[in-house]
């Protein structure tokens, strides 16, 4: 898994032995469905956990069982939102939800034109607004960033909320080249983070050497 891409500045890959560990099980064909959503949940959960380091955090005293201290919380004013993509997010977005089981899980509906490549909008249950844009910090899951299409659409949906870019995270399970140029020519202050950058995308936009479908392999539905 070799990749010649210069990373831009706001990307990051997680290279932890376990993140590698179970991308490689996810890659294998041979992997059954059950070990396909194992080896997901594994590795968006060192994801996530690594995505989350822009939380703020406020101090307050608290009592151990030997004295008063003081510590540190997530600020409880920041509304946090995990926002994985239809419907190979959904396994993904129950991870995030299990780490931060306060956040606000808002689903977005995308997927691909097999034929122009381009993303189709078909379903959100975003709020109208957001208490505070400035404390609001928006997580979007999605396995893949092929194209970039699907990373770009989903942020469309969040401008009219004037949230800071610098809240906002878009974290996948595995990048394309291709995929990272575009969405950082759209967005270049948004922060990806992925497990792995590939070679590229072959004729048909899919990620080479890749994992093959996402959402086919988490819900067994290859025929």
């Amino acid at each position: 898994m070799e990749t010649s891409l210069k990373k831009p500045e706001n990307i990051s890959v997680c290279e932890h032995p376990l993140a590698l560990h179970n991308l490689t099980i996810m890659r294998d064909k041979n992997t059954s469905a059950e070990l396909f959503r194992n080896a997901t949940r594994r590795l968006a959960e060192v994801l996530f956990f690594s995505s989350t380091d822009n939380l703020p955090t406020v101090k307050t005293q608290i009592e151990t069982p030997i004295a008063l201290t003081e510590s540190q919380i997530i600020d409880p004013e920041a509304e946090i939102i995990i926002a994985p993509i239809l419907r190979a997010g959904l396994l993904f977005g129950d991870v995030a939800s299990t780490l931060l089981p306060d956040a606000r899980v808002h689903h977005l509906g995308l997927y691909r034109d097999e034929v122009t490549l381009k993303p189709v909008t078909y379903y959100n249950n975003l709020p109208k607004n957001f208490k505070n844009p400035n404390k609001t910090y928006v997580y979007i899951l999605d396995p893949m960033l092929a194209t970039g299409g699907s990373a770009i659409a989903s942020i469309q949906m969040l401008e009219k909320y004037d949230i800071p870019h610098e809240n906002i995270r878009f974290i996948c399970l595995l990048s394309a080249p291709e995929g990272i140029k575009t969405f950082h020519a759209a967005y270049p202050d948004i922060k990806v983070i992925t497990a792995w950058i590939d070679e590229r995308l072959n004729q048909n936009g899919y990620i080479v050497p890749g994992l093959g479908d996402a959402g086919d392999r988490t819900f067994n539905t290859i025929y």
